[in-house]
């Protein structure tokens, strides 16, 4: 990993952010920034936050839950913990982190948690861009009607996967081979009925859809622009994690993105920078306190028998 040239780019993202902070504003001045919100505010915020923490738990709970029925609240913590060290960790390597706690505390099969990770993450991206483009639309002076008509068109498109999927899977079934049937355990892993990826999709679209409200607001609170510019600013910051190469802890990427969604809206890019270093502080603080408290409040919850 130390000869990994990403590895060395992600710290070298992240002295540079702390040095364009300095040189651009001063770090006292951007953390000054916080005193013009109320404290009742910021635990508002960070109460929004820990539901948003429950609704990706309830995602996780419910599309694996023959492995941790009866275990939700160690499930909470698995989620917590991952989401932890996906935070944190440069370059995204954190996503390790959820298969193998689940084959830990539950015994799931690697070859079945780890592509349906990956099929949640794609329904992640997914949710991020159709929730940005919605926003968007405000922009155009669309009709409501047209507004919501292609935002139910968008939401229902990934059902159109589950036929492919199927008509894929019966092929590899139908023709057997050592390579083809790992294929077939993979995609077992995978939705095959509409109702359990309706339900994902719900998930999905309510977790973000709360998370990207409340970045939106903090995001008003250091610097004058519309909700509906906030929130691409926000969504944008969000999408930076797909970047082939991340700084610690997102540093210098996440920035980058949030930057990068609200510089089309004529913002000045040093103002735009502070307020998207007061946002990734607010991430990186609740990601800390939240997990501290839900990985205290479950150290005891039971473990579940290994069969």
């Amino acid at each position: 990993m130390l000869r990994s040239w990403k590895f060395w780019a992600a710290f070298i993202l992240l002295a540079v952010l702390l040095w364009l902070v300095e040189t651009t504003w001063g770090w006292g001045a951007v953390i000054q920034s916080w005193e013009s919100i109320p404290p009742s505010a910021v635990a508002i915020a960070m109460l929004l936050m820990l539901a948003s923490y429950l609704l990706r738990a309830l995602r996780f709970y419910d599309f694996f839950y023959s492995n941790c029925r009866g275990h939700f609240l160690r499930l909470t913590r698995i989620t917590v913990l991952h989401n932890f060290f996906n935070n944190l960790m440069p370059m995204r390597s954190g996503e390790a982190a959820f298969p193998m706690l689940m084959k830990s505390h539950f015994n799931s099969p690697l070859r079945h948690t780890i592509p349906a990770l990956l099929w949640l993450r794609l329904l992640d991206l997914y949710a991020l861009l159709v929730l940005a483009g919605i926003s968007l639309q405000a922009h155009m002076g669309w009709s409501p009607e047209i507004r919501i008509g292609l935002g139910i068109v968008a939401v229902l498109i990934p059902l159109l996967i589950l036929p492919v999927q199927n008509r894929i899977n019966l092929f590899l079934k139908q023709h057997p081979s050592p390579k083809l049937n790992k294929a077939v355990e993979l995609m077992s892993a995978l939705p095959a009925s509409p109702w359990p990826l309706v339900r994902a999709l719900l998930w999905t679209f309510v977790n973000w859809a709360l998370k990207v409200a409340v970045f939106s607001w903090l995001l008003q609170q250091f610097i004058p622009i519309s909700f509906y510019q906030a929130w691409i600013g926000a969504s944008t910051g969000e999408l930076s994690s797909v970047l082939p190469v991340n700084g610690v802890a997102g540093a210098g990427t996440y920035e980058a993105g949030i930057v990068a969604g609200l510089l089309p809206w004529k913002i000045a890019a040093t103002d735009a920078l502070a307020a998207a270093v007061n946002l990734h502080l607010f991430v990186l603080g609740s990601t800390l306190i939240l997990t501290a408290l839900i990985a205290v409040a479950t150290l005891n919850v039971r473990k579940p028998p290994q069969h």
